[in-house]
C-alpha cells in the first residue's frame, strides 16, 4: 500500500503514532507519515515532541488548538485519528456534554469541521464508555449524520463502526473500558467488525510493577492507618500484590488495576505482600508501572523504555497516562482494522 499520511488530534503522548511505529516494525510493506497533530498542552507536546519524528528526522508540526486550525492551511492526510475531550461524557466528569463550561464538548464539532474539507479516508475515534449513553443520544445521532452528508456511508450500519473494549481483555491487565468509532470515505464494507479477537491474559497487576520502586512512593504507617479509617478498611495484608481503588472503596481482588486516571483523582493504590515484621504496605503507582498499564514496553528493572519521559515530574507524566491511549490495545485494532481492509 502507498505510506498512510496522518493527522493526530488531541496527540497527547502520541497513542496513534506509537501504534503505527510497531506496525510498520511489523509489516514490512507499510508505512506512514505524521504530517502533523494537534495538542494545546505545553507538557504533552513536549513529550510529543521527544518521542515522534517525522520521516526526515524532524519535528512534527503541532498545529495548536484544533479550534483555530484553517482546514484548507493542513496538508492533505488519509487517516485522521482524535481521543476528543471525554470529561463532558464521563460519569467521573460533569456530563454537561455539548454544554461542558469549559468548551470540551464542542471539539467533537471540529473535528467534522476539519474532515468535511479534508476528506480523509479513514477517520479513527475514541471516548469514553459514556458517550453512548441514552444523555447523549442527540450528539451521536448528529455525528452519523454529519458523516453521511460528507460522504463516509448511506445508513448508520455502514457508516460507523463503535466497539466498546477493554485493555484487560487484549493483554493489559487494567479494567480500562473505551469507546473506539471508525469511519471511512465511502462507507464501512459489509461484513467488516470493529472487535479483534479477544486476547487469553494470563497477566494480573502484579506482573507489571517496578522490581525496586522508588522510596517516596511508599505510604506512612500513619498515612495507612488514616486511609483504612476513611475507607473502612479493616486490613491492608495481601498474599500477592494488589489494587486498592479509593474511589469504591474496595481491594480489588482480581489483581487486576483499576482504571488509570489523572493524579487529581487520587484513585488507586498499590498494596504490597507484607515483608517479615508483618507491616501492611501501601504506595503510590509509579510512572513506570502505569506507562506499562498503558501498553508501553517498558522493562520491570526501567533500564529499557519504549518512551522518552522527556525529564518531566510525576505529576505531569501521571496526567498524561491518565489521559492516553493504551498503545497495545491501539496496535491490536490498527492491525485488525487494516488487515480486513487490505
Amino acid at each position: 500500500m502507498k505510506k498512510l499520511k496522518v493527522f493526530e488530534g488531541f496527540a497527547g503522548y502520541g497513542g496513534a503514532s506509537f501504534a503505527l511505529k510497531r506496525m510498520k516494525e511489523s509489516y514490512s510493506d507499510f508505512d506512514y507519515d505524521i504530517i502533523g497533530y494537534s495538542e494545546i498542552d505545553l507538557h504533552a507536546s513536549e513529550l510529543y515532541d521527544a518521542n515522534h519524528k517525522d520521516s526526515k528526522g524532524k519535528s512534527i508540526k503541532n498545529w495548536g488548538d484544533i479550534s483555530k486550525i484553517n482546514p484548507k492551511d493542513l496538508p492533505n492526510f488519509d487517516l485522521f485519528t482524535g481521543g476528543f475531550p471525554c470529561q463532558p461524557f464521563s460519569s467521573a466528569g460533569m456530563q454537561k456534554g455539548t454544554e461542558d463550561p469549559y468548551g470540551r464538548g464542542a471539539m467533537l464539532g471540529h473535528i467534522i469541521r476539519i474532515c468535511k474539507i479534508k476528506k480523509p479516508k479513514y477517520i479513527l475515534l475514541e471516548n469514553v464508555k459514556g458517550f453512548t449513553a441514552s444523555k447523549f443520544k442527540s450528539v451521536h445521532d448528529q455525528l452519523i449524520k454529519d458523516l453521511i452528508k460528507m460522504g463516509y456511508g448511506t445508513t448508520e450500519q455502514n457508516t460507523l463502526a463503535q466497539v466498546v473494549l477493554n485493555s484487560k481483555d487484549y493483554g493489559i491487565p487494567q479494567n480500562r473500558e473505551r469507546l473506539w468509532m471508525f469511519a471511512k470515505l465511502g462507507g464501512i464494507p459489509q461484513n467488516f467488525n470493529l472487535e479483534p479477537p479477544k486476547v487469553k491474559n494470563e497477566h494480573k497487576m502484579a506482573d507489571f510493577l517496578d522490581y525496586r520502586p522508588s522510596k517516596e512512593l511508599y505510604l506512612s504507617d500513619a498515612q495507612i492507618e488514616h486511609l483504612k479509617e476513611k475507607h473502612k478498611v479493616d486490613s491492608f495484608i495481601v498474599d500477592t500484590p494488589l489494587c486498592f481503588d479509593v474511589y469504591n472503596k474496595k481491594i480489588k481482588l482480581d489483581g487486576y488495576s483499576i482504571t488509570i486516571t489523572q493524579p487529581e483523582h487520587n484513585s488507586l493504590r498499590v498494596i504490597e505482600v507484607p515483608k517479615e515484621d508483618g507491616k501492611e504496605i501501601v504506595r503510590k503507582m509509579s510512572v513506570h508501572e502505569q506507562f506499562r498499564l498503558m501498553g508501553f514496553h517498558i522493562s520491570r528493572d526501567k533500564k529499557k523504555s519504549e518512551i522518552d519521559f522527556a525529564g518531566q515530574s510525576y505529576c505531569q507524566l501521571s496526567k498524561r497516562a491518565g489521559n492516553g491511549w493504551d498503545v497495545n490495545l491501539v496496535e491490536i485494532l490498527m492491525k485488525h482494522i487494516w488487515e480486513q481492509l487490505l
